[in-house]
């Protein structure tokens, strides 16, 4: 059982990049569906969600990584 009280912001951010580091942006939008099955207002995370993903597929990034293997 989880314990109370406030969270350690540290170890909330290395729990968050743990887990994105073995999911995807598709495991994202399925939290975000279950949140706003729930009730919550999750248009700020989908439209975060949709930047990221707008980021990873067009991004500076994306270009470095097809010249770094065009040069390879």
């Amino acid at each position: 059982m989880p314990k109370k009280g406030p969270l350690d912001p540290i170890k909330m951010r290395k729990e968050t990049r743990e887990w994105l580091a073995s999911h995807t942006l598709e495991d994202v939008r399925g939290v975000a569906r279950e949140l706003e099955n729930a009730g919550e207002d999750v248009s700020e995370l989908v439209d975060a969600i949709n930047e990221l993903e707008a980021l990873v597929n067009t991004g500076p990034t994306h270009s470095r990584h097809e010249s770094a293997k065009a040069e390879a």
